[in-house]
């Protein structure tokens, strides 16, 4: 048994003769610090006597020195200040760490990511020690001498290595992991994969050169940037896999911070990535099925917006099966008629009145029987079988349209939800004007719903495409603004005629704070001179509360559930003066 006094060398010993480039013992109380461990090319940046300066002096120094990334400078200032420091004295239980993760400058001059740790001093509460080491060996993707291995690896006959990009191939990666789980029995292991996002339309978009050049910079990043047991390969395509010791690191704000990173030495800013993580494996699990759960986990995020990573569960691999029979049976049910619409009306929250409809897309398949949207919308993107469906929806909304004007009914303007995929069609504008006038309708009669998903790619590539629809008559509208991390520039950057406003206010109406985001989201709008619609109301006290706010349209349960067209057409004659009295179905 240890006392106090042997517990503290012992730490002193581990934090010393370990990976730690700068060891500090800070005093709080007095503002002052003692160097314990420091490399020389930080002592070279300092422009202050550290043999004289205080902490707080040193603090500013650092700051303002550049060896901080500017990315990352604000999160140093808010964890490294004294005062903040202070506070983790107090906060910190026994044996506790603070952790934040960093991009320091290196001996070469480039940013590289380093972890910053706090360990409270348990001899005193107003001290500890302040430690960094470096997490990768660096982050200088120009520096090629690093990757010499992996350029001779290039010229290997393919057995071993991928030629693109000289990591190993999915086949030798699974063996030598297998290998190395087998070797270590006691420990466990992490599993990441890493997918980029629409990466088929980069090559379309722009050539498989540029894919190329994208899939050699991501696997240069990683390269550069792996600890020094990890183990990468490429496993397909544009899925790259990472196999690591199980040591708790991928917490939500170190995947963020990995996440940043990569996108700021990555060529191609608009790229957008998810990673599905599989741990704690053992060599119970073999590495090939590691990595299918991997990729199971990241299937269903894939396409939700701001969402960058999931971790695999039991149950995804009935949702598996599940994902495959719907993804192999939708082409034949739009052909087969299973897919039909229905229509939830608009309101106007002031006087009641009906102003329009959006139209929803539902599918009654014959053996699995109804699916929602929330379940088939996102396989439909995967396998890109939304474009074709958004099509048919627009026609379908024009057919009916049609069909009101020929029986004397006067209709109500109708939106329709548009996934980010059909504005990377080059025709796409092309396609709804065509599909709009063969049917005779009055464009200004057919709204476009986006969502704010489409902002992951090129913001300027969406102006021009809206630009182009209103430009032609049609409305935008921009739909379920609040769900996700909704940015202010959109509203101002986007030719958007309406905002709908997400139905998870309504569920925290009562929160003040939440609500007083909802009043501000809509005087904004209000001033913007863009209308404003409410999703998901359902009752008298928050249409009352909506109406205060100067809400324009409402749409909820509170007037009506999505309808058929044979319901939604008596439910336009019912809230119109002009309307025949004698319906007749196409």
């Amino acid at each position: 048994m240890h006392d106090a006094h042997e517990m503290r060398q012992l730490f002193m010993k581990r934090l010393l003769g370990s990976c730690y480039h700068k060891v500090v013992h800070v005093n709080l109380r007095k503002d002052s610090f003692h160097i314990l461990k420091l490399d020389e090319f930080e002592r070279q940046h300092t422009a202050i006597d550290l043999n004289k300066a205080s902490l707080s002096e040193w603090f500013n120094d650092f700051v303002n020195s550049g060896m901080c990334h500017e990315s990352v400078r604000q999160r140093f200032v808010e964890f490294a200040s004294p005062n903040n420091l202070r506070r983790l004295c107090k906060k910190c239980t026994e044996g506790s760490v603070q952790i934040v993760y960093l991009r320091l400058m290196g001996k070469d001059g480039n940013y590289q990511p380093a972890i910053l740790e706090f360990f409270p001093d348990m001899d005193d509460n107003f001290s500890g020690f302040i430690t960094v080491r470096s997490f990768v060996s660096s982050t200088a993707i120009s520096k090629r001498n690093m990757l010499d291995d992996v350029e001779n690896r290039k010229h290997d006959d393919g057995s071993k290595y991928d030629r693109l990009t000289g990591l190993l191939n999915r086949r030798a990666f699974c063996e030598r992991a297998d290998q190395i789980m087998a070797e270590n029995p006691t420990k466990k292991y992490d599993i990441v994969v890493s997918d980029v996002v629409d990466f088929k339309l980069i090559n379309e978009h722009y050539g498989y050169e540029a894919g190329d050049k994208v899939i050699t910079e991501i696997s240069e990043w990683l390269q550069c940037n792996k600890g020094d047991n990890f183990l990468l390969g490429r496993y397909g395509g544009d899925q790259f896999v990472t196999f690591m010791e199980h040591t708790g690191i991928l917490t939500d704000e170190f995947i963020r911070y990995i996440y940043q990173s990569a996108r700021e030495v990555i060529s191609m800013k608009d790229l957008v990535f998810r990673l599905g993580i599989y741990e704690n494996v053992d060599s119970s699990v073999s590495a090939a099925i590691a990595c299918d759960r991997a990729i199971m986990a990241l299937q269903p995020i894939k396409h939700q917006y701001g969402k960058l990573y999931a971790f695999y569960e039991d149950s995804m691999l009935r949702d598996l099966e599940r994902y495959r029979r719907m993804e192999k049976d939708m082409r034949n049910s739009l052909t087969m008629g299973e897919f039909y619409l229905v229509f939830q009306p608009k309101h106007n929250a002031s006087t009641g009145e009906l102003e329009g409809a959006e139209t929803l897309l539902r599918w009654n398949h014959a053996e699995l029987g109804s699916i929602y949207p929330n379940e088939f919308i996102p396989i439909m993107e995967d396998c890109g079988f939304i474009v074709e469906v958004d099509m048919y929806v627009w026609e379908q909304t024009c057919k009916c349209i049609k069909r009101w004007t020929q029986q004397g009914i006067q209709p109500v303007p109708m939106s329709v939800n548009f996934s980010r995929l059909n504005f990377r069609e080059p025709d796409f504008v092309q396609r709804i004007i065509e599909i709009t006038d063969r049917y005779g309708i009055d464009r200004s009669l057919l709204h476009l719903e986006i969502t704010e998903n489409l902002f992951e790619a090129s913001l300027n590539e969406m102006q021009k495409t809206l630009q182009a629809c209103k430009d032609n008559g049609f409305k935008i509208e921009l739909d379920d603004f609040g769900s996700g991390y909704s940015s202010l520039n959109v509203l101002g950057d986007l030719p958007l005629d309406t905002i709908k406003l997400d139905k998870s206010f309504m569920n925290e109406l009562s929160d003040k704070k939440r609500s007083n985001i909802l009043l501000g989201c809509i005087s904004l709008a209000n001033s913007l001179e863009l209308n404003t619609i409410v999703e998901g109301v359902e009752s008298q006290e928050q249409m009352d509360m909506l109406r205060s706010y100067g809400a324009n349209m409402i749409q909820g349960f509170y007037f009506s559930k999505p309808m058929s067209e044979e319901d939604f057409t008596a439910y336009i004659c019912k809230h119109s003066q002009n309307c025949q009295k004698t319906l007749r179905f196409h």
